[in-house]
C-alpha cells in the first residue's frame, strides 16, 4: 500500500471519471452499495434542503459549483485518513480506478448520493412528517481538515456553488 502522502497524490490525479469510480468502488467494497441504490431522496431534493439552512459558514463566497469529480476526490481523501483499513480500500479502489477498462462500469448513482451514504455518521438526512427532506452535518467534525473539504464540495455541490 502506498503512504498517506503518495495515496493523496494518487487520489488528486485522478480524472473526473476515475474518481467517480473509484469512489462507487469504496462504497461497495464498504457494502454501502445497496444501501446507497436504496436511498429515496437524490441531489435535487438535498439542494432544497440544503438551500433552505444556514450554510453560508462551510461555503466560501464566489467559489464555483465543485464537480462530480471533486466531491470524490474530496471523499476519497477524507476516506482514506480515517484508518489503514479504510486507506488501504481507497488505494485498491484508486487502482482499480486508473486500471484500463475491458467493460463498461458505468455508475449509476449520483456522486451525491454515494459521499452521503459513504459519510453517514457524518450527515444526516431525513424525511419530516409534511414530506420534506432534511440535511444536518455534525459539525463537531469539521475540526478534521479532509472532512471539512469533503462537506464544502458536498454544500457547494448541493447549492450551485452559491
Amino acid at each position: 500500500m502506498p503512504s498517506q502522502g503518495q495515496l493523496e497524490l494518487d487520489v488528486r490525479a485522478l480524472s473526473e471519471e476515475s474518481a467517480v469510480r473509484a469512489l462507487a468502488v469504496v462504497v461497495e467494497e464498504r457494502g454501502l452499495l445497496a444501501e446507497a441504490s436504496r436511498c429515496p431522496w437524490d441531489g435535487a431534493e438535498l439542494s432544497r434542503a440544503v438551500s433552505a439552512g444556514d450554510i453560508a459558514a462551510y461555503l466560501p463566497p464566489g467559489r464555483p459549483e465543485a464537480t462530480d469529480g471533486e466531491l470524490a476526490r474530496a471523499a476519497l481523501e477524507y476516506a482514506a485518513s480515517l484508518d489503514e483499513d479504510m486507506a488501504s480500500t481507497v488505494a485498491e479502489a484508486v487502482e482499480y480506478a486508473r486500471s484500463p477498462m475491458e467493460r463498461v462500469d458505468p455508475v449509476s448513482l449520483s456522486v451525491t448520493v454515494l459521499v452521503v451514504v459513504l459519510l453517514q455518521t457524518e450527515v444526516a438526512v431525513k424525511r419530516d412528517t409534511r414530506g420534506r427532506w432534511s440535511f444536518t452535518l455534525h459539525k463537531r467534525a469539521m475540526r478534521d481538515a479532509a472532512l471539512g473539504r469533503v462537506f464544502t464540495a458536498l454544500l457547494s455541490r448541493l447549492t450551485g456553488g452559491k
